[in-house]
């Protein structure tokens, strides 16, 4: 009996050993996969921030994945790193495989510091971030998918030993990054054997100021990076950056013809309401929205009236900021260096904001033609149409409608509310209807962007000379189209735009579209477009959720 016993409490003992060894090994597996500060996913990965990981040095760690089906795994691909500058782009690695690291200590960083910290602004009053394409073959197909990589310069600088205070309590000193190229959802390019075409170029006869802006080549002359080459093949990666200075628009309404002659009582107000990190996010061809390129603290709280009767014909009013937007359009090659058989792998083109000053003053303005909105919009119908055959800005681009009509049967004057609310309230001048956009993140599909870098500048620089009342009547004909905000993830962002009317009476014929284009380019803002015969696009049917109609008189 004795010895049962015994036995039995040995059993115990080793299984509370086995207990506490489990336990133990429980939590050195916790402690060596900490917990990320933060994870963004975008459409094409994840991106995670880390304060400390074990065996590597602080800095960038890409991962690649193949996602076919059910199955995902880690690739061989191409791989090219660029940096957004203030005033452009540069390269900063070239290089292949399945896991790419760029430590904060690589000498190419160097020189990114330095740029950023020439503008003078303070390091964590803003992020910028890295641009990166990945390009993986399988066969005769080939997949060119970008992302964009948020970071700060003081995190940089602080994993170099170089103290930036204040800095938050949580420095991210690792990024790791999961791309992944699912194969089933994105469309491929049929790898072709071709001359290499260079497009790595700008004509320098587009260069110059037109309408405002300043058009350059953003590509930035920094230290280059060696091309990777895996004899006897030769990966050739070419970039061409068209860098936009100027005035970038925020909120905007455009009124045609047909407003100013029949409702020219009408007063309008539109007032910006921002407050706190304003994030600008990059769009890409055939990916959409790819990441945010650039974010700094914004306060924005303005108001601006015009009266229809005071205005000179078509037009629209307007609030701006300065910034530089660029268009990076990447291309890749594959050469056979002992034959000189060159495969074409594909391109894809990014649209990108990559600086806007913190605490930016806004400005504003009419616009009849010769304006910020009328040259880049005058380039963009243009280029869409060349290049995709057919306007991005078109009537699929609404997201609302609101308007008052008299009721074809009392001549009551009614309004019809289609997705929101249309709000009023009564003051010494009258009753004043409002429509607020803010607090909503509205939806942006894959991107119609399809920009090919010279086509886009040879339709700005066509407004060297532009006719104000002959642009505005092609854009109010052809359509404006407004794009959207990119609303930050920080909670304590505060952003709103309205749009105010005041002088609403019995008879009164106004048709309210609000519009979104970031799938175009990725400005982003909100806007109106009003007109007094029908909605933009001359619609014949549309779908409402919410689908509301008051007599207001």
């Amino acid at each position: 009996m004795a010895q049962v016993k015994y036995v039995r409490a040995l059993v115990l003992i080793i299984l509370a050993l086995s207990i506490v060894s489990t336990l133990i090994l429980l939590l050195n597996t916790a402690q060596a996969q900490p917990m990320p500060i933060q994870s963004i996913k975008v459409n094409n990965g994840v991106i995670s921030y880390y304060e400390s990981l074990q065996s590597m040095a602080p800095g960038i760690v890409i991962r690649v994945y193949v996602i076919n089906g059910s199955i995902i795994k880690p690739v061989n691909a191409f791989v090219s790193i660029y940096a957004n500058l203030p005033n452009g782009v540069t390269p900063m690695m070239h290089t292949y495989g399945s896991v790419i690291t760029l430590p904060f200590n690589e000498s190419a960083w160097s020189f990114i510091i330095n740029e950023w910290l020439g503008t003078g602004v303070p390091v964590n009053d803003y992020n910028t971030s890295l641009l990166v394409f990945v390009t993986y073959i399988s066969g005769n197909d080939s997949w060119v998918v970008p992302m964009i990589i948020p970071y700060n310069v003081g995190w940089v600088l602080a994993a170099r030993g170089v103290k930036v205070a204040p800095m938050n309590p949580a420095v991210p000193r690792y990024i790791v990054v999961s791309i992944n190229i699912n194969v089933n959802t994105i469309k491929p390019f049929k790898v072709i054997r071709t001359k290499i075409n260079s497009t790595g170029e700008l004509d320098p006869q587009v260069f110059g100021s037109y309408g405002g802006y300043v058009l350059y080549n953003c590509s930035v002359s920094g230290p280059q990076p060696s091309i990777y080459m895996p004899l006897p093949y030769e990966f050739i990666p070419e970039s061409t950056c068209l860098g936009i200075n100027g005035t970038l628009p925020l909120a905007w309404i455009t009124w045609d013809k047909s407003v100013r002659q029949y409702d020219n009582k009408l007063l309008t107000y539109l007032g910006v309401y921002y407050s706190g990190t304003v994030s600008w996010d990059a769009m890409a061809t055939n990916y959409g929205d790819i990441g945010t390129s650039y974010s700094t603290g914004e306060s924005w709280t303005l108001a601006i009236s015009i009266n229809m009767s005071s205005t000179q014909g078509p037009g629209s009013l307007y609030w701006a900021y300065g910034g530089t937007w660029a268009l990076v359009k990447y291309d890749a090659w594959y050469v056979d260096v002992t034959t000189g058989y060159t495969w074409y792998l594909g391109s894809v083109t990014v649209s990108e904001i990559l600086y806007v000053p913190r605490q930016e003053q806004l400005t504003y303005g009419v616009d009849y033609g010769n304006g910020p909105i009328s040259t880049l919009y005058y380039g963009a119908i243009a280029v869409s149409k060349g290049l995709i055959s057919y306007p991005v800005l078109n009537a699929s681009s609404v997201i609302d409608y609101a308007s008052f009509t008299p009721n074809p049967l009392t001549g009551a004057e009614q309004l019809s509310m289609c997705n929101g609310l249309v709000y009023n309230t009564t003051g010494t001048l009258g009753t004043i209807y409002y429509i607020t956009l803010g607090g909503v993140k509205y939806a942006i599909n894959t991107a119609q962007l399809g920009t090919g870098i010279g086509s886009l500048a040879a339709g700005i620089v066509s407004l060297a000379a532009p006719s104000p009342y002959s642009i505005i009547a092609g854009i109010v004909a052809t359509g404006l189209g407004i794009a959207s905000i990119i609303l930050p993830s920080s909670s304590t962002t505060v952003t709103n735009t309205q749009l105010e009317l005041l002088g609403i009476a019995k008879g009164t014929n106004l048709y309210i579209s609000v519009m979104v284009a970031s799938k175009a380019f990725g400005i982003p803002t909100f806007g109106f477009i009003l007109n007094a015969t029908n909605y933009y696009g001359n619609p014949t049917s549309y779908s409402c959720k919410y689908g509301k109609v008051i007599i207001i008189s």
